[in-house]
């Protein structure tokens, strides 16, 4: 399989999979604790997001028989920019507060604070490949496209750098995933307090 990347043209469609996918994820249930508004929220969330990963990440993907995304994830590569504020408010990043609630929003803001501060922690201050938005659509699932996907970036992309690879779940299930192609867990632990969510960070050495 070759991957190709995905351009501003797959936003809209690529932040549609996103939303779908991590519905029930349990940060974003935790960001996002009304499930009536919750799908909604975070089509808002992943499209304003993605404005900032096609901005400072790289993306890899497949497409389905019919040109549909079929899989797709994000790199940032070791030493990468970060958003800047000035680009963070021309993507509406800075509307959420408005559009969903301060509370949405702090929520969020502690929860990327805190998962970059332990993910940071782990590596011990090394600079890794970041691993995110890695999903595969429902209808490609379980076909060993994901897999295929990430197991080829890392041989091509990760493992010739020299720089280990890096990324957060929040899903028990995909830890065994992320293990099998390599990934090791190098922090567990709760994140947002008693009412926050467990996470898994995992690295590629």
């Amino acid at each position: 399989m070759q991957p190709i990347s995905l351009t501003l043209v797959d936003r809209a469609a690529a932040a549609d999979l996103l939303a779908d996918a991590f519905y029930d994820n349990p940060a974003h249930t935790f960001i996002y604790p009304d499930p009536a508004k919750r799908l909604q929220q975070l089509r808002w969330l992943m499209h304003t997001n993605l404005g900032g990963q096609f901005t400072v990440g790289q993306s890899f993907a497949a497409r389905g028989a019919e040109g549909q995304i079929a899989a797709m994830a994000f790199w940032h590569a070791p030493g990468a920019p970060k958003a800047t504020l000035r680009q963070l408010a021309r993507f509406g990043f800075f509307s959420m507060p408005v559009l969903h609630g301060w509370p949405a929003f702090s929520r969020m803001l502690k929860s990327v604070d805190e998962l970059e501060a332990r993910r940071h922690q782990s590596l011990a201050g090394q600079d890794s490949w970041y691993l995110n938005n890695m999903v595969v659509d429902p209808a490609h699932r379980g076909q060993g496209m994901g897999s295929a996907l990430l197991r080829r970036e890392l041989a091509e992309t990760v493992k010739p750098s020299g720089f280990p690879a890096s990324l957060t779940t929040q899903k028990k299930e995909n830890v065994s995933f992320y293990r099998r192609l390599g990934f090791e867990v190098a922090d567990h632990s709760r994140v947002g307090g008693a009412g926050g969510f467990e996470n898994w960070i995992m690295i590629f050495r």
